[in-house]
């Protein structure tokens, strides 16, 4: 060696940390949160509060299925290890502790085998508690970061509310898992909403009391539109996301905003907004919420503009539709869940978050499917097609009018059922007499344990 490569070497070692004992370390660290429903992730103990999740109906092939999909989908979110913290609802309380794994444990076991995490949880429920008191399904948060508190709180008629709160690079980070209750038009259901919505904000007011400056995080199933006030504003005079917790479309300004939680949906353009798909309607039912302290410059913040919808093709989204490949434990378990999982990514360097995409403008109706695109990208239908893979997918197919109730159609020599929720598409199809011949796109769909056809709009029937 040179005497320049060995003054080289000598000066290489010297300015290196690690030469002294000091272990590299980041200055920061980036961490991503996730929020899922995953759609009735049941066990297989045939113990049931739901017919549809007891022996004959679903076992052990099922299970597998639906494991398999969400690890897929949770891969494809946060890389071979999975997403560093997620907040999931619709587990299944285990009833039968002392006979099988519950679903918790199915997951947990799943996704170790897989290479994700490894985990700490919390669960959204007490075992302790009389199973009286138990709900069907509840909240499940996953962590690789150390849990240091959890709490649960409970909701009038919906799963509790699930506090935990973390310990990530020195900084604590309290997460709040919910699943409020369901029937999100229903002004009747609002009133319970507004209830859990009252839980929720008066367990933020105290924390914020107690800590002004405390970092922390809404996420979950809140049954509610991003712009429910405005969507249902003739029949709802209080919402509980947007008159009670406070929902708002202005990104906060990194100094108090009166304990407004600002909606991460806003960093998205009004055509981007949808995490579930209802009756030919877009819904954004999941929600990632932040307070003003995650924009200032201490503890942890949101990295700007990380917020996404992760839907991806043949894992969780039904290609031409472009709408969640919903669940269905039919024919050995296909699909993934009614649902898109959210994301949002976050550091620890104390840094105060930029000013990102801020679009304030609010939908004054559910956006509507794209079936053009749908309709325009289908394919001829033939009976080689019948298959779980091609549930949701759009076709064109000619048949004979065999029945009236139900609708159906002779295809070649397979009997199909022809459904539409749209009432003047169902009274073109009515209008067709028996031994007619029509030509129609629909997309495939299933009605108890049949196959059909939805038909979605009137000038789907050629």
């Amino acid at each position: 060696m040179s005497v320049l490569a060995r003054i080289c070497c000598i000066f290489t070692l010297v300015f290196n940390p690690t030469f002294f004992g000091f272990a590299k370390r980041e200055a920061f660290q980036s961490f991503k949160v996730v929020v899922y429903n995953v759609e009735n992730l049941f066990d297989v103990d045939d113990v049931s509060l739901y017919d549809d999740y007891r022996m004959g109906m679903y076992g052990i092939n099922e299970l597998e299925n639906k494991l398999d999909a969400i690890v897929s989908v949770l891969k494809k979110i946060g890389g071979e290890s999975g997403p560093d913290i997620i907040l999931l609802q619709e587990i299944e309380v285990d009833r039968t502790p002392k006979k099988n794994r519950s679903a918790t444990e199915e997951l947990l076991r799943e996704l170790k085998l897989h290479g994700l995490g490894p985990y700490e949880y919390r669960l959204g429920y007490d075992p302790k508690n009389s199973p009286d008191s138990w709900p069907s399904v509840h909240c499940l948060t996953l962590s690789k970061f150390p849990i240091t508190e959890s709490r649960l709180h409970q909701l009038e008629r919906a799963r509790p509310i699930l506090e935990t709160t973390h310990l990530i690079d020195g900084e604590s980070f309290t997460l709040f898992n919910n699943h409020w209750k369901s029937g999100a038009s229903s002004p009747k259901m609002e009133i319970l909403r507004i209830q859990n919505a009252e839980v929720l904000r008066k367990r933020i007011d105290e924390i914020l009391k107690q800590d002004p400056t405390i970092d922390f995080l809404v996420g979950g199933d809140l049954n509610s539109h991003y712009n429910q006030s405005t969507v249902y504003r003739n029949v709802m005079d209080r919402t509980g996301i947007n008159d009670v917790l406070h929902s708002t479309g202005t990104e906060p300004p990194g100094k108090s905003n009166g304990g407004k939680l600002y909606n991460l949906w806003h960093e998205l353009e009004l055509d981007e907004r949808g995490s579930d798909a209802w009756r030919g309607k877009w819904g954004t039912l999941m929600h990632i919420l932040l307070p003003d302290t995650l924009y200032d410059t201490k503890g942890v913040h949101y990295v700007t503009d990380s917020f996404q919808v992760e839907s991806w093709s043949r894992h969780n989204k039904i290609e031409g539709l472009e709408i969640p490949f919903k669940w269905s434990n039919e024919l050995n378990g296909f699909g993934t869940s009614d649902h898109f999982p959210l994301s949002a990514q976050f550091m620890t360097n104390g840094g105060r978050t930029a000013k990102g995409k801020n679009y304030t403008k609010v939908e004054t109706n559910q956006r509507s499917i794209d079936y053009e695109g749908a309709k325009k990208n289908a394919s001829v239908w033939n009976q080689s097609k019948l298959n779980p893979k091609n549930f949701g997918k759009t076709f064109y197919f000619t048949g004979i009018v065999s029945k009236k109730k139900p609708f159906c159609l002779k295809i070649n020599e397979l009997e199909m059922g022809i459904y539409s929720f749209d009432s003047q598409t169902k009274e073109s199809l009515f209008s067709h007499s028996i031994g007619e011949k029509i030509s129609c796109y629909g997309y495939l769909s299933r009605y108890r344990g049949n196959w059909q056809f939805i038909v979605a709009k009137n000038d789907w029937i050629d």
